[in-house]
């Protein structure tokens, strides 16, 4: 994969590099899937038709009737973005489950999606899936199997799926659903549902954070209010910021993460009309003022969790960004 198509891939969000990197494994390249789905590239917001589009052209390009199963079990959380992030560092998984739900545009939904409960049984209907006609088994196929693996990594255990209804026939490869999803399948439904078990929503998450949920959940409801207050390049960066709050990162390792050379994100950065630095930095004290203003931990722990590991340097970083110390910014947040 060379920097450039990172570049058109790893910020979008929506868990389609996923795809494209299943794609990729049988031969297409990224810009076979571009042309034919008549977008540029996958990098930024996508509008419903975009997203619809690129999985048209995944459909028709593929070679192996399980493509959008197997793109499906390629996700992890950072294919989300920030928004993986959100839910992965919720405090509960109904947190997470519920932050999901009113956001369901950054996880790449193409249908509208309902949530109710019956008993001890939590029920997602999508509607109307019969508009997308004849994508709509490849499109089911694979936002089911990547939700299926991105909410199994969240939990770090296996999704309690309960049982998947689907409103078409039965596939030839229809006997890989159940292996795929973990759990009954009935095809030929009069509607599109999927129940697990509600329980699940009273467990924690193992990776829960509070404050990084917040922050990265600030982020989402910012790139859905207005997309054009950052790029998808520096909302990337974030991400990985935010996941590495604890240690000094770096912007080779950054650079790595979005699959950029060193030079070349600075080059893009500097386009963008920042740089790494000042991006570091905005996170950093993003989350300083977060740990200040709603927990009691002394300075010297919120500095080694926003990755400095002398007190002394946080204490002269925050005066910069802030024009005061942690002390003064955590009184007069008390005052407020």
């Amino acid at each position: 994969m060379t920097p450039n198509q990172s570049l058109e891939r790893q910020p979008s969000g929506y868990g389609l590099g996923a795809l494209l990197d299943e794609l990729v494994a049988q031969g297409m390249r990224d810009q076979d899937v571009f042309r034919r789905a008549g977008v540029r590239s996958i990098a930024g917001q996508l509008s419903h038709h975009q997203r619809l589009a690129i999985l048209k052209a995944a459909k028709d390009l593929s070679t192996d009737p399980l493509t959008a199963i197997k793109a499906g079990q390629r996700q992890r959380v950072h294919h989300f973005g920030v928004y993986g992030f959100a839910l992965a560092t919720s405090p509960t998984f109904g947190d997470a489950f519920a932050f999901g739900r009113q956001n369901l545009e950054l996880a790449g939904a193409v249908l509208r999606i309902s949530y109710r409960q019956e008993g001890h049984s939590g029920i997602m209907q999508s509607h109307n899936p019969r508009a997308l006609g004849n994508v709509l088994p490849f499109a089911a196929e694979f936002w089911r199997s990547s939700m299926v693996t991105l909410l199994s990594e969240i939990l770090q255990e296996p999704f309690p799926s309960l049982l998947m209804r689907f409103p078409y026939p039965r596939p030839r490869h229809g006997a890989s659903y159940a292996e795929a999803f973990g759990c009954p399948i009935e095809f030929g439904s009069e509607s599109m549902e999927w129940h697990f078990n509600a329980n699940v929503l009273a467990e924690p998450c193992p990776s829960a954070n509070s404050l990084t949920a917040n922050i990265c959940q600030d982020f989402c409801e910012a790139m859905i209010d207005s997309g054009s207050a950052t790029t998808p390049l520096q909302r990337e960066l974030r991400s990985f910021m935010l996941a590495n709050s604890g240690r000094r990162t770096t912007s080779g390792e950054a650079a790595q993460a979005v699959g950029l050379s060193k030079r070349t994100l600075f080059r893009r950065l500097q386009e963008q009309g920042t740089n790494f630095q000042s991006l570091l930095d905005e996170t950093r004290a993003s989350l300083a003022c977060e740990y200040l203003e709603n927990t009691h931990l002394p300075v010297s722990a919120i500095a080694e969790r926003c990755g400095f590991g002398d007190e002394a340097n946080f204490r002269k970083a925050f005066q910069g960004w802030r024009s005061k110390t942690p002390s003064q910014w955590r009184k007069s947040a008390l005052n407020v």
